[in-house]
Formats: structure tokens, sequence, C-alpha cells
């Protein structure tokens, strides 16, 4: 799990078998990471991060060295998030390791070739094992990890989940077009098989019926115009409400990868406070991809995290894809359900509002002055008011429960009140009296 002292690490960025460029070597310097760029990958002209200058020889190091362990940020996005942090600390533990004296670098070698993205660490202290995955048995055993119990799947929720990010405990996985589920080896998957990830609920402040609830929403985005990655509900072979599954768009088929860089990452700017908003989020997908389409892809999934009630949009659930010719898109949306953000308010502000104060025309001026037509601002609004208006329709597909529903809709019905201006039904009525009174409230007058 430690990387010897004094020991290097040998960064590369895999675009896939015999497709591996030296990205250089990585060290630390009293604390601070120190990258020394390989003169292959100066040569190659690529940038994995497009904000930065053009790699050149001598020691780089990072913009803000007290974020991410002292690591540059687009290292940063390759380290365990929350969850995988926990699997990490518990098998430290385990071993007898002080978790407080791991390094940034030790982690890196742990998550070795089976990180986000394509970027790959070596030497590799831990080795994934392929084989047979029960979701029942993970999910019982991360609940017991995130209560404080012994777990004897720590190393097989360590191996499947540890490289991940985000709060919530989930794997990576392999499945086919049967639906066949079984762990990758070291990130290799075997012939007929997708990369997947595959989400397990958080007693601590997840809804019941979480994995049901992500499916709608997920449905819902795509419904509203969002670029959302394929997704589904895996059923409980025990009876539970299933787990939410999304097709990982860093993997490509026949083992080909993207490189993948958060925001976050890309500014070196700490994802806990909300330092920047939706302006400099379509600055950034200007500049970045060079397509006014990225911008109004943007401007749908602010629309969207509006009125959907999704407030867990900072810095880290925004990101970019950059393919081996080195061209640049914007990822597509991820981590979409009703979600609460500091405060009650959204991490991303728009025109410097936050919360309840959010409207349809400051939400349009800030489109308009990115270029986005005030005829596209309403349509893409309106579109997505339509596609929220009918949550239940969404929630039906996966069985979500009807309390669940209920405080959901609630929510959502309160958000499209605040669009239109207009009063919203009682969250007990009919779903036909709420459909037709919400038909109402969507009157393209209200929303141009």
């Amino acid at each position: 799990m430690r990387v010897k002292p004094g020991t290097p690490l040998s960064v590369a960025v895999a675009f896939g078998a015999g497709a591996s460029l030296p990205v250089g070597r990585l060290a630390l310097d009293r604390g601070v990471a120190a990258l020394e760029y390989s003169a292959e990958f100066i040569a190659s002209g690529l940038l994995l991060n497009p904000i930065l200058p053009a790699p050149t020889r001598g020691l780089i190091r990072p913009k803000a060295p007290t974020y991410f362990g002292g690591l540059h940020g687009f290292l940063a996005d390759s380290l365990p998030d929350a969850w995988g942090s926990l699997l990490l600390k518990r098998r430290a533990e385990e071993q007898g390791i002080p978790y407080s004296s791991l390094t940034a670098l030790d982690k890196l070698a742990v998550v070795g070739k089976r990180g986000a993205g394509a970027l790959t660490y070596e030497p590799e202290t831990a080795r994934a094992r392929a084989g047979s995955i029960d979701l029942d048995a993970l999910s019982r055993e991360a609940d017991k990890l995130i209560s404080g119990q012994e777990t004897a799947a720590l190393g097989e929720l360590q191996q499947l989940g540890g490289p991940s990010g985000g709060a919530r405990p989930k794997v990576l996985v392999a499945i086919n077009q049967e639906g066949s589920l079984v762990a990758p080896s070291d990130g290799d998957l075997p012939p007929g098989y997708e990369a997947w990830l595959v989400k397990f609920r958080s007693r601590t402040h997840d809804f019941e019926d979480i994995g049901p609830l992500e499916a709608a929403y997920a449905d819902m985005a795509r419904d509203a115009g969002l670029d959302v990655s394929t997704t589904r509900l895996i059923p409980s072979a025990r009876g539970g409400p299933g787990y939410f599954a999304t097709k990982r768009f860093d993997r490509l088929p026949r083992g080909r990868r993207v490189h993948f860089i958060s925001v976050a990452g890309m500014l070196d700017t700490d994802w806990e406070v909300p330092t920047i908003d939706y302006n400099e989020l379509m600055k950034l997908a200007q500049h970045v991809t060079k397509s006014h389409e990225a911008v109004e892809r943007i401007f749908t999934r602010m629309s969207f995290n509006v009125l959907a009630h999704n407030r867990d949009d900072h810095a880290k659930q925004h990101g970019f894809l950059m393919n081996e010719e080195g061209e640049w898109a914007l990822a597509p949306a991820y981590d979409l359900t009703h979600s609460t953000g500091p405060g009650g308010e959204h991490y991303f502000a728009v025109k410097g509002r936050g919360g309840d104060d959010i409207t349809v025309d400051l939400m349009t001026r800030l489109g308009e002055e990115h270029g986005v037509s005030k005829a596209t601002c309403s349509a893409i609004i309106e579109r997505t008011a339509d596609a929220v208006s009918r949550f239940e329709e969404f929630a039906g597909r996966y069985d979500v429960s009807k309390s669940t529903t209920s405080q959901i809709r609630r929510s959502l019905n309160a958000s499209l009140a605040r669009m239109s201006g207009r009063a919203v039904p009682s969250v007990n009525v009919s779903k036909e009296e709420s459909d037709v009174d919400l038909q109402q409230l969507l009157d393209p007058a209200t929303l141009a």
C-alpha cells in the first residue's frame, strides 16, 4: 500500500492497449508534488489540462499546492473520493498502517491502472482480481463499513470501489449484453463486456429507493435534452429496490480510454467551497471545446439542475474529455438526482443567486450573455419544465415508492411554481389532476 520513500511514480496516459504514452515522473518535495514531463509527452503536443501552458522540461509544481494533498489538479482527479477514502482508511488500519501516514503518491499507487479517465500510475501497490459479483452482498457489507462494523468484504470493496469518486458507495464492474456482471481484472474488460459503475444506497443521507429515483432522474434529464450516459436499474436478487448503474463515459469499446478532467481539477480549486458559478462554467466550456454547442449544453444542464432541485452541482460534478488526438469535449452530465447544496443552495450560482431566488429571467440573461438567444433559452427552459412536470411518469417506470414520489413532487412543483409565478396543486391531488394543472403552469407565454 505504501510506495518506498523517495521512489517517484511513473505517470502515463493509456488510451488503450499499445497506446500508452509516458507522461513523466512524479515525486513529493516537502509534501508538494513535482512533475517532470517526459520528452515523449512534450513532443506529443497533448495537454492534460487545456488551460495550463504547454508542458516543458524541468519540475512543474501545482498551482494550488494546499489542495488535493499537494497534487496538481488534473492528477488529483485520480484520487479516491469520500467512499474510496473510507475504504482505503479501513484497509490501511487492517494492515496496521496509520492512514494519516499515506501520502498522495501512496494513494495514486493504490489506484494504479484503475482510476477515472486514462491516467495510470506505477508502481501499482494493489491488484484487482477478476470474478463474479453479488451486488446484494456487497451492498450489505458497504452498510456495515459505513456504520463502523467489521466486514469480510473489505478487500473486494476496495478493489471494486477504491478508485471511484463521489460520496456514495459504489463499485466499478463489467457488464455484457445479457446483463451478466463481473469484476474486471486490473481495469481490463473481458471480451464482450463494457465498463459500468453501480451505486449503492448510503443510509446516512439517501432515500431508501435512491437507485430507482436516480434511474428516473436520468430518464427525466434525457427527456429534458441533457447528454446522459446509458443507464439502467439492476434488480436486487433479494427483492430490494435495485441498484442504479451507469455506463462509464471514460471507457470505450475494445479497452479504449479517454482522458477525463473535472472542473475542480482543471481550475485547481476546492470543490467544497462554492467559488465559481454557471457563468464561469459557460466560459470554460467555450474556451476548452471551442464549441457554442457546449455552452448551450451547460445552459440546458443549469436549467435542469434548477428545476429538478439538483443542488449538489459543484465543480467535481462537471468535466471534460480528451481523446488521443487531443480533441476536447464536454463530458456527459452525471450524478443527477434530487439533492441539496451548502445551506440548501446550489454550489453554482446563477447571476449571484443560488436558491429559491433563481428566476427564468436570471437564467435567460446569463444565457444571452454567452450568445444563447432568448428564443433558445425559452425553448430549453420550456422543454426542461415539461420533463420535470412529468416526474411521476419517470418514477413509475422504476417503481419509486409513493412516499418518495410525493416528497420529490412537492419540491419539483415548488420549483415549477417559482419559474411560472403561479400556484401549484397540492401534493395530495391525483395524478390526473396534477397533470392538468401542471400543463396550465407550463404556458409557453409564461416561460418566454
